[in-house]
Formats: structure tokens, C-alpha cells, sequence
């Protein structure tokens, strides 16, 4: 598995996915913008990319020859999206962290704050349990479960950001005290853990259906 993961990151990945996270990271010095796209920028860019790449290269044919469980192939490639995913995080959370030094941390939209860090990590599981099961169905065609998960993503991040605009109630939960900042984070963070775990052992299920 540690030498699936390694080649997933050292070959079949260009290395510019890693830098994207700090060039997208520079959007949220925008003020007063929706800063939750920044963490769209992955499902636009970064996947469609990398799993054309997996086409392109005859990725899955090379390894369908090697001695590897198909299991551990799903698996591999997910676990190197959670890096990347990690990754896109880490950054924005340095990044928004900078943003409220220098500007403040009140924004017409969702603010730059805990509670918004657990809505990105809730985000990305939305995003997981919509495109990798899909995707894992042939694990070659990626275009619907794309189209699909970014549809979703889009519903999940428009009621975040128009209820935060819009209900005092909702923007109270999530830019309220800290305490309730901290909350809403854990469950936010919670629900994302677990619907990318279970995003994660769909796509081992399907993966060991499929004829490569």
C-alpha cells in the first residue's frame, strides 16, 4: 500500500497540484469574497486533471499486470486525494488566518473562521461520497460522477452561504461565540470524516467488482 501511495504522488501526479493549493490560497486575501470556492477549485482543476491523466498514461492497465490487491488500487488513489484535499486545508487555514490579521474576520458572506474550516472539511466528504463510488464503477469514466459531485457541492455550498446571509438564526451558529464556532466545527468535521470513510470502502467494494 506505502508503495502504491508513493507512486501515486511521485508519478502519476503532476507536482503543480501540490503548488495549487497556495496559489488558490492567495483568493482568500480577496475581501468580502465567497471564500468557500477556493475549495471548489479542487473538484474544477485538480481531479478532472488527475484523473484524465490515470487515461492518458494507461495507469490501471499497468497496474491490473502488477501483483497488487484491487482493493489496495481504490484505495491508494483515495488516500492520495485525502492528502490533497488535507492539503488544500492546511493552506487556506494559514492563509485565512493572514486574511483576518490584515483585514479582519467579519465578511459580507461566511465568515473566515473555525466553523468554516469544519463546512470545507464537511464539503469535501460531500464531494467524496458523490464522485468516488460513482467513479468506481469503472474506475475509466470519470466525466458523470464529476459532473454529478460538482452539482452537489454546488447545492451543499449555495445553502451554506444563502443561509448564512440570509437567517440570523443560522449566521449565529456558525459566526457566533466560540464555543459555538468550536461545536459546529467538530460536527461539521465529523459528518465530512465519515462520509469520506464511507466514500472510501464503497469504492473498495466496486473496485473488486470491475474488470480492468
Amino acid at each position: 500500500m506505502k508503495n502504491l501511495i508513493y507512486k501515486e504522488l511521485g508519478l502519476s501526479i503532476n507536482k503543480f497540484f501540490y503548488l495549487l493549493p497556495i496559489i488558490l490560497g492567495g483568493l482568500l486575501f480577496i475581501p468580502n469574497w465567497i471564500f468557500i470556492l477556493v475549495f471548489f477549485y479542487f473538484f474544477w482543476l485538480s481531479v478532472p486533471n488527475i484523473f484524465g491523466s490515470y487515461l492518458q498514461q494507461g495507469d490501471y492497465k499497468l497496474l491490473s499486470v502488477l501483483p497488487i490487491k484491487r482493493k489496495d488500487i481504490a484505495t491508494s488513489k483515495i488516500y492520495t486525494m485525502f492528502m490533497i484535499e488535507g492539503l488544500h486545508l492546511g493552506i487556506a487555514v494559514i492563509f485565512g488566518f493572514i486574511h483576518n490579521w490584515i483585514y479582519g474576520s467579519w465578511n459580507f458572506f461566511f465568515d473566515i473562521n473555525l466553523a468554516f474550516f469544519g463546512i470545507g472539511i464537511l464539503l469535501f466528504g460531500v464531494f467524496n461520497i458523490s464522485f468516488f463510488p460513482g467513479y468506481f464503477k469503472t474506475a475509466h469514466f470519470y466525466g458523470k460522477p464529476l459532473i454529478f459531485a460538482s452539482i452537489t457541492t454546488l447545492i451543499y455550498g449555495f445553502i451554506i452561504e444563502f443561509s448564512v446571509t440570509k437567517y440570523q438564526f443560522v449566521k449565529d451558529i456558525f459566526e457566533g461565540t466560540i464555543e459555538m464556532q468550536a461545536i459546529t466545527f467538530s460536527i461539521t468535521a465529523l459528518l465530512g470524516v465519515l462520509l469520506s470513510y464511507l466514500a472510501l470502502r464503497i469504492s473498495q467494494k466496486r473496485m473488486m467488482e470491475i474488470d480492468l
